[in-house]
């Protein structure tokens, strides 16, 4: 990726890595462009420019967002994401990849991450996977996917403003739980900001994005999602030996998967 200074304004230059992309969070760039061209009008994300490259070597030009990644506020991140899935599926993404769904989906997902990781390194995970039963939720609004602290930027010409999102190769469709999962995940703010949020920070974030129904799904389903949100870290720390980052990721996570080990889990009524 490559910021170019133009006499009309920055753009930014991305070449996309296919073999990038990991069990989380693809690397479409075609998904990317589509998703940018929809959210054209709405300051959500950046002006998609054109596209360039080959379909073997794809290159996506946009308008670069100036300004800082997010690290305090919460409240802003919650309402960008909440204007974000209010947004209407348009007809060029309608065949968006759909997001795993219900506790099932989701133990699925962790359990073929596992699948890869030798026997010693999978069994740091507490076994076997939470037993939740909280059925899918058939929402089909528009995710980011990975709505991480540097993929949030805050605007230069006015810092306060809901920032803007940025890096959207693994858009999809679905329960507007996982993006706040994603955000809210003591690994991810780990490795962003080099702590998670704070009790108080999760409940300004909540009370902001205020959705009731999806705040109980979220809840309902925090065992599993931090359980494969793990599962992640391990995969990535077999991965990208030696990995430094994800070490402190994964010790995030689990302590917050032990803290919800003495709370009834309460499934989502159908």
């Amino acid at each position: 990726m490559w910021k170019v200074e133009d006499p009309r304004g920055a753009r930014v230059v991305k070449r996309y890595v296919r073999a990038a992309g990991t069990p989380l969070f693809r690397n479409d760039p075609s998904a990317e462009l589509r998703v940018l061209a929809a959210l054209r009008a709405t300051g959500l994300a950046p002006r998609a420019l054109c596209e360039a490259g080959t379909p073997a070597d794809p290159v996506l030009v946009y308008v670069h967002q100036a300004g800082q990644v997010w690290r305090e506020g919460p409240q802003r991140v919650a309402r960008t994401l909440k204007a974000l899935h209010e947004q209407p599926v348009t007809k060029d993404l309608t065949d968006l990849p759909a997001a795993p769904d219900g506790s099932d989906a989701l133990a699925q997902q962790a359990l073929a991450m596992l699948a890869d990781l030798p026997v010693s390194q999978a069994a740091r995970l507490p076994q076997p996977a939470p037993i939740l039963h909280v059925p899918p939720s058939r929402v089909r609004c528009l995710l980011h996917g990975d709505p991480v602290p540097d993929n949030l930027v805050c605007p230069a010409d006015d810092p306060a403003a809901p920032p803007v999102l940025i890096d959207w190769q693994c858009p999809a469709l679905g329960d507007p739980v996982l993006d706040l999962a994603i955000f809210l995940s003591p690994a991810m703010q780990q490795i962003a900001r080099g702590w998670p949020l704070s009790a108080d920070e999760r409940r300004l974030f909540l009370r902001a994005y205020d959705d009731p129904a999806t705040e109980q799904r979220l809840h309902a389903l925090q065992p599993v999602l931090h359980w494969r949100m793990a599962a992640y870290c391990l995969w990535k720390m077999h991965q990208d030996r030696p990995d430094l980052a994800y070490g402190p990721a994964l010790a995030a996570e689990l302590a917050a998967l032990q803290g919800l080990a003495n709370q009834p889990i309460r499934p989502e009524k159908p």
